[in-house]
């Protein structure tokens, strides 16, 4: 732990060069306050034991400010991530500008003589996740233990070694915006579950990226079916809607009238984003809550089943057991027979 916290603290003091501002360590994490007399936000950091560091950036600034990746030009492969505003990127020397779009994704393998910088424009807040990957450190991982790694991926690592000065720009993508989301309760990561959580997470968005990355190279960019931005987050709206009120009697008529969308879009856009129907998307949705009281609550099967919203209990019971391997009513026995405290919630609603 305390090799990791020396690690953000030397990421954050080069990054420091770039953004004014006081390097903390707040809540069990580091981070860096922006001063004042540039603007306000912070980015946090964490680093992995093997090769892996991410950052989040919540900023907003009153200049335009140019911040290096690659301070130390070691051979890295950046994955980025806009979750709000957006940004540009470019390297040293070249004339051309990347634009990094709210919701979409870039991959950047840099070439380690030549800087790759971000710019950031004034009086606009820019939520920006980066996930930057040491090639050299992750491959020494894959070396010691395949297990879990899929030759896929070793494959794209291997192949920016003919692309380096490279940058993918990706699709727009709101189930990694999701992810980011979830990020916000993992970011105090002051003991041992959290940081997991944190950690957990990150290694997905570093999946999901991963994965797009692949498809595109092998089917060239694909677009976003029809569904322009504004939809696509229009359809995430709906999504957080239908998690927060899973008891609500939500119908596709219903939701069309909410967000003023067509039967045909809604559907579109909740396959495209959750790789779901509207349908099944809400009973997810009530699982993942009747999950969560049972963990946490004394209700009884009954009293959970109505709360949120099903009328039969032998089908909440049928479709709990085929999404959690077990019963309700055993899932409760061996939660309540455990002294471990475990957010399984948290780990349905990214395995989902």
């Amino acid at each position: 732990m305390e090799t990791r916290k020396k690690k953000a603290l030397e990421e954050l003091q080069r990054l420091n060069a770039s953004i004014d501002g006081e390097i903390v360590y707040e809540n069990g994490i580091q981070l860096l306050k922006v001063d004042k007399t540039i603007g306000a936000g912070e980015v946090r950091c964490i680093c992995f034991d093997e090769g892996l560091v991410a950052m989040e950036y919540d900023i907003s600034v009153n200049q335009d400010l140019t911040v290096l990746l690659n301070s130390e030009r070691r051979d890295r492969i950046y994955f980025l991530y806009c979750f709000r505003g957006n940004c540009f990127h470019r390297f040293e020397n070249r004339e051309d500008l990347m634009k990094l779009e709210e919701l979409q994704t870039a991959v950047v393998s840099n070439e380690e003589n030549i800087s790759s910088e971000l710019l950031v424009r004034k009086d606009e807040r820019l939520i920006f996740n980066v996930i930057r990957l040491d090639k050299e450190q992750y491959l020494e991982k894959f070396e010691q233990n395949k297990e879990g790694f899929d030759d896929e991926t070793l494959t794209m690592i291997h192949n920016f070694d003919s692309n380096r000065g490279y940058v993918h720009l990706g699709r727009f993508n709101l189930e990694i915006g999701e992810l980011i989301k979830l990020l916000e309760n993992a970011k105090y990561a002051n003991n041992l579950s959290t940081l997991m959580q944190f950690e957990g997470i990150c290694h997905l968005i570093l999946a999901k990226q991963i994965e797009q990355f692949n498809i595109e190279m092998q089917h060239g960019m694909q677009p976003n079916i029809g569904l322009s931005k504004a939809i696509l987050k229009q359809i995430g709206e709906i999504g957080d809607f239908v998690k927060n009120y899973p008891e609500v009697q939500h119908s596709v008529e219903n939701l069309c009238r909410r967000s003023s969308l067509s039967a045909a879009k809604l559907q579109e856009g909740f396959k495209f984003l959750y790789g779901m129907t509207v349908g099944e998307y809400v009973r997810d949705c009530r699982l993942i809550r009747s999950e969560h009281l049972i963990r946490t609550t004394d209700m009884n099967v009954s009293e959970v089943v109505y709360s949120i919203g099903f009328t039969s209990r032998s089908y909440f019971c049928k479709i709990f057991k085929a999404k959690y391997r077990c019963s309700p009513k055993a899932y409760k026995k061996m939660v309540y027979g455990t002294n471990l405290a475990i957010d399984t919630s948290l780990v349905s609603k990214l395995v989902r």
